[in-house]
């Protein structure tokens, strides 16, 4: 459980702008549908990859590694878990416990927060390396076990 009084400013400004933003998206998706979560996925997504592009463009390095070392190892102190798992043909990614997919649950709004951020990952791939494919089959935010994020380049696999 998460307690108000343990938490920072920042981690609270955070929790309030998360929260915040899944009220809206429920009031979209109560009036337009369905297309709602997709329009969010949609302007979240762009605004990813605008932040990636620019972070890849200041890299010397666009590798998979550099954008793992870039995206995943900071998740590390917001309580994120997983292993990376080097294979052929890309590198897997394996997440069994998320932060953001904590807290999504305590505040009961795994759906929208989904379309908030767990959509925004193909973005930031895109964004940071172009020639850097993302494939994910399952997500916690959706109920699943794990994510399972898979990085590959695009020259090698098509």
């Amino acid at each position: 459980m998460i307690m108000s009084d343990e938490l920072t400013a920042e981690q609270k400004s955070r929790i309030h702008h998360l929260t915040e933003t899944a009220k809206l998206i429920r009031v979209f998706k109560a009036h337009y549908g369905e297309e709602a979560y997709r329009v969010a996925a949609k302007h979240f997504g762009e605004k990813a990859l605008a932040v990636w592009k620019q972070i890849g463009e200041k890299s010397d390095d666009r590798s998979i590694e550099a954008l793992i070392q870039y995206l995943w190892e900071p998740l590390r102190q917001e309580g994120f878990e997983y292993e990376s798992i080097e294979t052929d043909t890309g590198v897997q990614m394996k997440c069994t416990r998320c932060g953001l997919y904590d807290l999504a649950k305590h505040y009961g709004i795994e759906k929208e927060i989904f379309y908030h951020s767990c959509e925004t990952d193909p973005y930031i791939t895109e964004g940071f390396n172009p020639n850097i494919g993302f494939k994910r089959t399952k997500t916690l935010m959706q109920g699943d076990d794990c994510c399972d994020h898979f990085y590959y380049y695009k020259d090698k696999n098509e």
